[in-house]
């Protein structure tokens, strides 16, 4: 019997226990004239909406926390275009969470048709070590915000990858050019 508990917890551990409380997963896609972010947020979000606004540890209206929602993530998620002018933030929809209860899914939905910075401080005002993984869909970069860093530029990624492909490129040309000179001055 013991035996089947330990393939038990091997095979459905990993969905038994909770995200981390800390942790929230953003995606950002390019639409037709709006950015799209589908967001995950652990459990705890709630008592980041209730740190956001106090009244609503004694609301049941879900009015109340959509609206408190709606002023949370414009004011935590911001998202700028090339020229520097924030994105409005125009809807949001509960997307299925895959059976996860201790997780919200959400699609976050801005105005704009570029994007170039996005602060991210979700969930700065409940937890010190926050971290928030955002993931740009159509460059495949990647970056965390965090109490240290709130912010983030959509090229900083790049330049560090375009920089190392310079590097690479750069030593085999040496190489060919080395050979061909060499060549020529043995001759």
């Amino acid at each position: 019997m013991k035996y089947l508990y330990v393939v038990f917890f091997l095979v459905c551990g990993n969905s038994i226990f909770a995200h981390e409380p800390n942790e929230a997963f953003f995606t950002f896609n390019l639409g037709k004239n709006q950015i799209m972010v589908e967001a995950v947020f652990p459990w705890s979000m709630r008592n980041a909406l209730i740190n956001y606004n106090p009244n609503l540890e004694t609301s049941n209206n879900k009015q109340d926390f959509e609206s408190t929602f709606v002023a949370y993530i414009r004011d935590n998620l911001i998202l700028k275009d090339k020229n520097g002018l924030v994105l409005e933030f125009k809807k949001f929809k509960e997307i299925d969470n895959n059976g996860h209860s201790h997780q919200n899914n959400y699609l976050l939905t801005f105005k704009g048709n570029t994007l170039e910075e996005v602060t991210n401080t979700i969930m700065f005002n409940t937890y010190t070590n926050q971290v928030n993984y955002n993931t740009i869909t159509w460059n495949g970069t990647k970056f965390k915000t965090s109490k240290n860093k709130t912010s983030f530029k959509i090229n900083e990624g790049n330049k560090l990858d375009f920089f190392h492909f310079w590097w690479l490129l750069l030593f085999p040309i040496l190489i060919i050019t080395s050979i061909v000179f060499f060549k020529k001055s043995s001759r």
